[in-house]
């Protein structure tokens, strides 16, 4: 943890801002610590992944907050080792079924809809299972839109 406090003060010291006015929201670990979240993590550092996706139904089951524009995250990469630290610039509740492409395409991940659309369905019925939530089109989504401010 005091690597994650290190950096946080580093971040505060050199971006200028008040310590007492600048919150953290926490680490940001990408879906797990093997190669498909050094990948994620690898995207979101190049600028291509600037949006995460995960059901709502999840939230209120684990009794999670919301997330909110301004939020500040710290990226970790597999070993937990701090990144950057990642604003939330938008975050929008939206039916699965109608994610547009524009949107979709931010996760940085896949060529087309088809695609997205394959992948992320089957995380979310995973997590459907996982938390006792069926999941469907109709299911509503917590679209992330995020960019790295500080590396």
């Amino acid at each position: 943890m005091s690597e994650i406090n290190d950096y946080w003060q580093k971040f505060l010291k050199d971006s200028g801002r008040n310590p007492e006015e600048t919150g953290f929201s926490g680490e940001m670990a990408f879906e797990d610590r093997g190669i498909t979240g050094d990948e994620q993590l690898r995207l979101l550092l190049s600028g291509a992944k600037t949006a995460a996706f995960s059901p709502f139904p999840a939230y209120s089951i684990n009794r999670e907050p919301l997330p909110v524009p301004g939020e500040l995250y710290i990226a970790e990469d597999r070993d937990g080792n701090p990144c950057a630290i990642v604003e939330l610039v938008d975050v929008q509740t939206i039916p699965f079924g109608q994610i547009s492409w524009e949107l979709a395409s931010r996760d940085g991940e896949d060529e087309s809809m088809e695609a997205w659309r394959e992948k992320e369905k089957e995380y979310m019925e995973e997590e459907g299972r996982l938390c006792g939530f069926d999941f469907s089109d109709e299911t509503p989504v917590v679209c992330e839109i995020m960019r790295v401010i500080y590396r």
